[in-house]
C-alpha cells in the first residue's frame, strides 16, 4: 500500500511502474537462461523481448481505458501508466500477436520459443500484481473474510471502498502467478512436444483468472452478457485453445509412433 516507492522531489519511482518493470526483467532472464535448453538462440529471446514488452504495455493500457473510458479525462491519464491501471489480457493478446509476425519472419518454431518464455509469464504476473497491492489499483469487492484488506483512502481501493474490507485479488493474482511459474518449471523437468507449456499455461492462467474475477470489482462497463466480466470470456477462450492443442498435440503424436 505504498504507490510512492521512492520520492526524490520532482523525481517520483511509483511501485506499480517499477514491479512492472522489474517483471519484464526478470521474465527475460529467465528465458534467456531457458533458451539453450529448448534449442533455441538467446539472441532471439532478447530481441523478441523489445516487442513483448512494447506489446505488453501498450495493449494492457488500451484495453483498460477502453474498458474504464469513464477515469480517463486526457492524454496525461492514459499515458500515466506508471500509476497503474492495465488489462492483462490486452497486453498478452498483442504481445503475442507481435511474437507470431516477428518468429514468422525468422522462420523460427513460435510454439517453441513460446515454452521457452511461458514459466516468464507466470513469474512476471507474481511481481506485477505485488505492484498493483502497492498501488491500490485491480482491487476486489467488499468481503467479510479473514483475508480482507482496507486501503488507504488516497488509493484507487481506497477511493472506491473507502474503509472497507475488501478482497486483495492482487495478492490473489500475485499467489496463481507463482503457483503457475513453479508447475510450469516442474512440467518442464520431462521432454515434451512443442506448445506443451504454452498450453498449460493458457489452460492455468485462464483458470485462476476466471475464478479471481469473481472476487474483483469492475465498473458496469467490464460486465459482459450472463454477468460475467470480458476477462472471464477471454479465460475461457483460453482454457479452450490450450485443452484443444493438448489434445490434437497428442493425437498427432501417437499416430506418428
Amino acid at each position: 500500500m505504498h504507490p510512492i516507492l521512492l520520492d526524490l522531489g520532482r523525481l517520483k519511482i511509483y511501485s506499480y511502474g517499477f514491479m512492472l518493470a522489474l517483471s519484464f526483467l526478470i521474465g527475460i532472464v529467465i528465458a534467456g537462461r531457458r533458451a539453450g535448453r529448448r534449442g533455441v538462440d538467446p539472441e532471439i529471446i532478447y530481441d523478441l523481448s523489445i516487442i513483448l514488452v512494447l506489446g505488453a504495455v501498450l495493449g494492457s493500457r488500451g484495453l483498460y481505458i477502453l474498458t474504464h473510458r469513464e477515469n480517463f479525462k486526457g492524454i496525461l491519464d492514459i499515458i500515466a501508466i506508471w500509476q497503474g491501471g492495465a488489462t492483462y489480457y490486452g497486453g498478452l493478446l498483442l504481445a503475442v500477436a507481435g511474437a507470431v509476425v516477428y518468429l514468422r519472419k525468422k522462420k523460427i518454431s513460435f510454439f517453441r520459443v513460446a515454452d521457452t518464455m511461458a514459466p516468464s509469464v507466470g513469474a512476471g504476473v507474481f511481481v506485477t500484481r505485488l505492484g498493483c497491492f502497492m498501488s491500490g489499483c485491480c482491487f476486489g469487492n467488499p468481503t467479510s473474510c479473514p483475508t480482507g484488506v482496507v486501503f488507504p483512502a488516497g488509493s484507487p481501493a481506497g477511493h472506491c471502498h473507502p474503509g472497507i474490507m475488501i478482497h486483495p485479488t492482487q495478492l490473489y493474482s500475485s499467489l496463481y502467478g507463482l503457483v503457475i511459474f513453479l508447475v510450469l518449471i516442474l512440467f518442464d523437468r520431462k521432454e515434451r512436444f512443442d506448445g506443451f507449456l504454452f498450453s498449460w499455461l493458457c489452460i492455468l492462467y485462464g483458470i485462476a483468472r476466471f475464478i479471481v474475477d469473481f472476487f474483483r470489482f469492475y465498473e458496469d462497463s467490464a460486465i459482459v452478457a450472463g454477468g460475467f466480466t470480458n476477462n472471464q470470456v477471454i479465460s475461457v477462450l483460453l482454457i479452450l485453445f490450450g485443452a484443444v492443442y493438448l489434445v490434437v498435440s497428442r493425437t498427432k503424436k501417437t499416430h506418428k509412433t
